[in-house]
């Protein structure tokens, strides 16, 4: 096998999010390659991998600049809404908690029941 193989291999696993038993498994590889390629392929403790490569190259390229801003737009909205939601989520419960406290301190039904006349 060839090294480029071998670092599309590492490549693909870093990014897969599997274990390496799983990686091995499923790609037909020996029991404990991947480890062995990390060691032999890595660069002061740190994987040099041709994904790497491709993300120096890509900023080069305006069209991909365009999309790794994109990317990164998109996940700074996404945090934004997510941040959003759980104000949203903390609000509703405070108000959920203030209508259970003032039905138990006052007795009286706050919530409308659904039963209609």
């Amino acid at each position: 096998m060839t090294d480029e193989k071998r670092l599309a291999l590492l490549d693909e696993f870093l990014y897969s999010g599997k274990s390496k038993k799983r990686f091995e498994t499923e790609k037909g590889l020996w029991n404990g390659c991947i480890s062995k390629w990390l060691r032999t392929f890595a660069a002061e403790g740190k994987p040099v991998l041709s994904s790497q490569v491709a993300v120096r190259d890509m900023k080069k390229d305006p069209d991909k600049e365009e999309l790794l801003q994109e990317i990164d737009r998109l996940k700074q909205e996404l945090r934004l809404k997510s941040i959003d939601l759980k104000r949203t989520e903390m609000a509703r419960d405070a108000y959920e908690r203030m209508i259970v406290l003032a039905e138990e301190r006052y007795g009286i039904p706050i919530r409308k029941k659904s039963d209609a006349k």
